[in-house]
């Protein structure tokens, strides 16, 4: 694999990872899983004022796509940042556009 071709291929990456935090309800959710990692859908849900159907559907494609993971408690899934990278990217965007949190 050529430079360029792993050149694209990260970019690549990077785009589906925007496309996938280019929707509010999914960076809310995200915001709120920095501060309080391990949040279960139903205060997530509280928590964004999403519905339980809109929180639950956010929560699938950001799983699916591989930004959190659920870790089943009991009855609950908890929910987290997956990796560090995600992470560091949504902690700059609420760094910017949330300064007083």
């Amino acid at each position: 694999m050529t430079e360029l071709d792993q050149l694209q291929k990260q970019a690549e990456t990077a785009a589906a990872l925007l496309k996938t935090l280019s929707h509010p309800q999914r960076l809310l959710i995200l915001c709120v899983l920095i501060d309080k990692p391990g949040t279960e859908a139903g205060e997530l849900s509280r928590m964004s004022g999403l519905s339980a159907s809109a929180t639950s559907q956010h929560l699938a494609r950001m799983k699916s796509e591989g930004l959190i993971e659920g870790v089943r408690e009991a009855r609950f899934i908890r929910y987290r940042i997956k990796n560090a990278a995600i992470l560091a990217v949504v902690q700059t965007l609420k760094h910017i556009y949330c300064p007083g949190d």
